[in-house]
């Protein structure tokens, strides 16, 4: 990205630029001089005319809105926000303290390596900084916890910067956030689906102490059952690392449930204890974990409403396509036209036949130590695919159709190249789940 400014250069005729401290995915961050005030401070400038969304301007003044909110010796202070107009561009600048000390990735690079005592200390101070975010209502999410985030004072003060990700939890979680924002390496598994909670913020803590330990990201470390398998490649206490592992958790649920509760454990105050999604009240769906097995059985959802209603939809989409097809061909139309259906007929008749299942079908999946089945069971027909366990990368929620212009999720277990899908119909909540209830038992029990 072009600097937009050197040093020497005066903003508004007040912001003197003294040199570069960095380039993000949403600005330019300047050292510069309060000339009112002879204060050094951070100078961040958006421009305009390089936006190339709309939702880059709404990260830009969110970050501003929430820093202004925010008093904490480990955040840097707000000073202001203005804009700059000329008839080329208009250019935002948002003005902070400036955090003085270098980057844990900076001290990294320079050939640093935390001991655990170091890193523990680190972990301390960083947590009491979420801790803070998270007692606001709603929790302020930082979303980019990592290395060059992280700054240490001379005298071991540690410094949160950047927070162009910020995300609060009501937004996310009730209107269905899709943006995915962090840094790869850093990011917990739920934002790449455009989800955020308080435990993702750990996750990226515990990214960042294992990049201390180790000098290498997270997707450098050895992987096992969709879990960073670090223990080989660290020589820490066994109860540190047990403490990292569930801050590195991919299920939200399977990590502390917050800042608060991973700083108590950390110093000894109790034992883990992680929050669990239950099984949705009402769902009629049979799960049984012995250990070595586990067995997932879907029954038909019966005559309910909505399959009423997507029955009535899709006898109307394919009687429209038998009359329009059959007064094609009886006007002598070119073939080519009858032809033109096919693809039609091919969605009207998956329709029909995904209403029929879910009314009827049953699933089943097993899986156990060494391999794992899904079937499908309509009447007297069924289908089945088998697998290796060990070649399941991972199970997610995702879409194969939409409806009504919205997607259609479904528990989906990714096996190398291959995706079997299955639980389209089910209630979400039954989907999540699933999901978690899978995920856990590849990540622990197969280990």
């Amino acid at each position: 990205m072009e600097l937009l400014h050197q040093p020497g250069d005066a903003i508004a005729q007040r912001y003197q630029i003294v040199n570069t401290l960095g380039q993000g995915g949403i600005g330019i961050t300047y050292e510069a001089i309060d000339l009112h005030s002879n204060q050094r401070v951070a100078l961040k400038e958006l421009s305009f005319r390089r936006v190339s969304q709309w939702k880059v301007l709404e990260l830009f003044e969110r970050e501003a809105k929430i820093l202004s909110h925010l008093n904490h010796p480990s955040i840097p202070r707000y000073l202001d926000y203005f804009q700059v107009d000329t008839p080329e561009d208009c250019r935002f600048y948002l003005v902070q303290e400036l955090a003085e000390g270098r980057s844990l990735s900076s001290l990294v690079e320079s050939g640093w390596r935390g001991k655990e005592s170091e890193v523990r200390r680190l972990a301390v101070q960083v947590l009491e900084i979420l801790t803070y975010l998270q007692e606001f209502a709603p929790p302020v999410i930082h979303r980019d916890i990592k290395p060059q985030n992280i700054i240490q004072r001379e005298d071991g003060q540690i410094f949160l910067v950047d927070f162009g990700a910020v995300q609060d939890t009501y937004r996310q979680t009730v209107t269905g956030g899709s943006t995915v924002i962090g840094t790869y390496g850093y990011m917990a598994p739920e934002q790449f689906r455009g989800q955020a909670y308080p435990s993702t913020d750990l996750y990226g803590l515990g990214a960042t102490l294992l990049f201390l330990l180790t000098h290498r990201s997270t997707v450098d470390l050895p992987q096992h059952r969709l879990k960073i398998d670090f223990r080989s490649q660290v020589e820490i206490s066994d109860e540190f690392a047990d403490w990292l592992e569930t801050m590195l958790e991919p299920v939200p649920e399977d990590r502390f449930s917050s800042a608060k509760d991973a700083l108590a454990n950390l110093r000894g105050e109790h034992t883990i204890t992680v929050q669990k999604r239950r099984k949705p009240a009402g769902s009629r769906i049979v799960l049984q974990n012995t250990g070595q097995r586990l067995v997932v059985e879907i029954p038909p959802s019966g005559w309910q409403f909505q399959n009423i209603s997507w029955l009535g939809f899709a006898l109307i989409w394919s009687g429209f396509l038998f009359f329009w097809t059959a007064g094609a061909i009886a006007v002598g139309a070119y073939l080519f036209f009858p032809l033109l259906s096919i693809p039609f007929w091919i969605v009207g008749l998956g329709m029909l036949g995904g209403v029929l299942f879910s009314v009827a079908g049953r699933t089943r999946l097993e899986i156990d130590r060494e391999n794992f089945r899904l079937q499908w069971k309509l009447f007297a027909f069924s289908h089945q695919i088998r697998g290796r366990t060990q070649d399941i990368d991972r199970v997610d929620l995702c879409s194969n159709f939409e409806v009504n212009n919205k997607p259609v999720m479904a528990c989906t277990i990714v096996e190398g190249v291959r995706t079997h899908s299955f639980g389209s119909w089910l209630a979400q909540s039954e989907k999540e789940w699933l999901r978690e209830e899978l995920t856990n038992y590849l990540g622990k029990k197969l280990s």
